[in-house]
């Protein structure tokens, strides 16, 4: 029997007291000295319920205890295990029956919610949880009962202290949404850690996806030890700062006010000031600026010699003239970034001549598809704001990613992408 707590269909306001019930069990009267081996013995015959205790005194013998029994057992044992019906009979232990409060801590947020909305069927439980904070996204069926389902979920979430739901779509420029807190008390400063680094920022006002975890790992695995990384679209550090702590230096940008605020702070909360400097430009414009100053401070200075995080290491130097990746991680537009390189080298330069010591970089950025072939249109569309020939888009020395699916037609990739040198010294275009 699966235990249900009462339905309480349509109920707006919580009222915990609501969902208690008494439950008749059956309790098996054994010596103390047993009850160790009934509970080892025989898990699956025992009450397991949350926050329930399933021994209890009996109140006719000090010297005997009440094994409470799984509740599908009924007094003549019939559904209890063929070994504990055996042992009973040997011992000649009594069953006899027992009441139990069970009450709105023992069930599940699921529980509780199936019992309260219309379409019992289904309840909206998921959330990302980021730091103290459950952002929920609920469908509009369930708005009407929002604030009591914000109360659950706080409820029964021992590390969230305050709910939000999601009001609209991310699309503006700083990619943060409208929210309500639902339930628990407003606090938007949260604090996550991920990759073994510390990243503190408002949740109100930048963006942060606990579920993209997996991809900002995976890229910064790809960025090896004296590496210099150009982070366009860097958020509150994800990739910055985890690639830093990995023993390479990053220029690292972003067009929020706030994102920066909170990048500047990882910064130093990280301890990596020596590897990480923030910018806070339009993309485009950082694209261009990032890579002129990177290469006329080599030019000037020679290779760069970062600072030890770990004083039994060999000296870290950065040799190369050029950023070895570039990241660009706005999925909604980061494509349309890409004629940024056209042309860069050439103005970096003051030369259409390949120079052989600069490097190429590898960009790599994250897109949305909703085509049948993306890999083709993911190519394609790159093709068009590099400015290559879009018939000869197989060509480019490229791979496309699958990263998530965002909604039902819609998913997330990262090309990573070698810059075409026809691309990087084309002399078509102005800076």
């Amino acid at each position: 029997m699966a235990l249900k707590p009462p339905v309480r269909r349509g109920m707006k306001e919580l009222d915990r007291s609501a969902f208690t019930l008494v439950l008749p069990v059956v309790g098996l009267r054994v010596p103390v000295k047993s009850i160790g081996q009934i509970k080892s013995n025989f898990p699956e015959d025992i009450l397991k319920l949350p926050r329930m205790r399933n021994v209890v005194d009996d109140s006719n013998s000090s010297t005997h205890k009440l094994v409470l029994l799984n509740p599908k057992i009924a007094l003549d044992l019939e559904k209890a295990s063929d070994r504990l019906k055996t042992l009973i009979s040997e011992q000649k232990w009594e069953p006899q029956m027992h009441d139990i409060q069970v009450g709105y801590d023992t069930w599940t947020a699921d529980d509780i919610l199936k019992a309260i909305l219309p379409n019992s069927s289904q309840a909206p439980t998921s959330y990302e949880q980021i730091g103290h904070i459950a952002h929920m996204n609920l469908r509009e069926e369930f708005w009407e009962y929002k604030k009591i389902i914000g109360q659950v979920i706080l409820d029964k979430s021992p590390t969230v202290t305050m709910v939000v739901n999601k009001l609209d779509t991310i699309d503006n420029t700083f990619r943060n949404f409208k929210m309500e807190v639902l339930a628990g008390t407003p606090q938007f400063i949260a604090q996550v850690k991920e990759n073994d680094c510390v990243f503190r920022f408002d949740y109100s006002k930048v963006y942060w996806n606990s579920r993209l975890h997996p991809e900002h790992e995976r890229l910064v695995k790809k960025f090896a030890r004296g590496n210099s990384i150009c982070d366009v679209m860097a958020g509150v550090g994800p990739f910055a700062i985890p690639a830093a702590k990995q023993d390479t230096l990053v220029w690292a940008n972003d067009l929020n006010p706030s994102s920066y605020e909170a990048l500047c702070d990882n910064i130093q909360l990280n301890k990596v000031k020596d590897r990480v400097k923030p910018f806070n430009m339009d993309g485009r414009d950082f694209i261009r600026k990032a890579f002129i100053d990177y290469y006329q401070l080599y030019k000037q200075a020679g290779p760069i010699k970062l600072s030890q995080l770990k004083s039994n290491k060999t000296p870290i130097m950065i040799t190369s003239p050029s950023f070895d990746h570039v990241v660009m991680n706005l999925p909604a537009i980061a494509l349309e970034f890409l004629d940024a390189f056209r042309g860069l080298f050439y103005h970096m330069t003051g030369s259409a001549t390949i120079s052989d010591e600069l490097n190429l970089p590898t960009i790599h950025v994250h897109c949305f598809t909703k085509s049948e072939e993306p890999e083709k249109d993911i190519l394609i569309r790159a093709c068009q704001a590099l400015g290559f020939a879009e018939d000869k888009y197989q060509e480019l020395d490229a791979q496309v990613f699958y990263v998530r699916k965002v909604a039902p037609n819609k998913d997330m990739y990262c090309l990573s992408l070698k810059l075409p040198q026809s691309v990087a010294y084309a002399t078509d275009t102005e800076v």
